[in-house]
């Protein structure tokens, strides 16, 4: 299987499952991990995938997350190839991304086979407007708590889907909260990768992932007034 580029957009205090979740099960499916348990065959078949990471600042100083080690980047937006894939992690409900870092998701967006964001990296990614008009999902307790505050207003031209655990709309992938990202991922690998090599990595991480719906969060959402 041909190379695979794929970005991550580090957040100051992101949540560290956001990312390494979906990192950690993709990478499972290429060609490094694969290649000291599995026929040479089915290794072949198998993506050879590169991963980049990017600072939002745009800068190597380290990005700290809720847990973890510091983070550093291994790339800048203007140095990063062209990408197949973009991943965004969520950090704090309101956090606003520096002005090259949304130019950086709009510019790159038309060359991305798909773009993904875990828990509230989708109210993040309303900011660059590639939301606007779509379906999506995000952590349905942050976002019970923009209309408490009074803040949902900035987030109201999306369709926010209650009852899921990720939504997929057009190249957009957005989960729901923390650990849906793990349930993004892997259905993302599923219609991705080759079967044989998506079997054999869900045996390898032993994750039975959960389908978009039903999602035992619902409640949170019940009663809010989204519209």
């Amino acid at each position: 299987m041909k190379a695979i580029q794929i970005g991550v957009l580090l957040l100051h205090s992101y949540q560290w499952l956001d990312l390494v979740g979906p990192v950690d099960y993709i990478q499972t499916h290429s060609q490094k991990f694969l290649g000291d348990v599995a026929p040479p065959a089915l290794v072949a078949k198998a993506p050879n995938i590169t991963w980049h990471y990017v600072s939002e600042s745009n800068d190597f100083s380290p990005i700290v997350a809720t847990s973890g080690p510091p983070q550093i980047a291994t790339t800048t937006f203007e140095k990063v190839p062209k990408l197949d894939y973009l991943i965004i992690p969520g950090a704090d409900v309101y956090h606003k991304f520096p002005p090259q870092a949304t130019k950086f998701i709009q510019t790159r967006f038309p060359e991305l086979k798909a773009l993904l964001t875990v828990c509230v990296g989708s109210l993040h990614l309303v900011q660059t407007g590639l939301l606007d008009g779509k379906r999506a999902a995000t952590n349905k307790y942050a976002l019970r708590l923009t209309v408490e505050q009074g803040k949902y207003q900035q987030f109201r031209n999306v369709s926010w889907v209650k009852d899921a655990r990720f939504v997929v709309d057009g190249k957009i992938w957005t989960a729901a909260g923390v650990t849906a990202g793990l349930d993004l991922a892997a259905e993302f690998a599923r219609v991705t990768f080759d079967p044989e090599v998506n079997k054999l990595a869900s045996e390898l991480f032993e994750y039975q992932a959960n389908p978009a719906r039903p999602d035992p969060f619902k409640y949170l959402l019940d009663g809010g007034k989204l519209d």
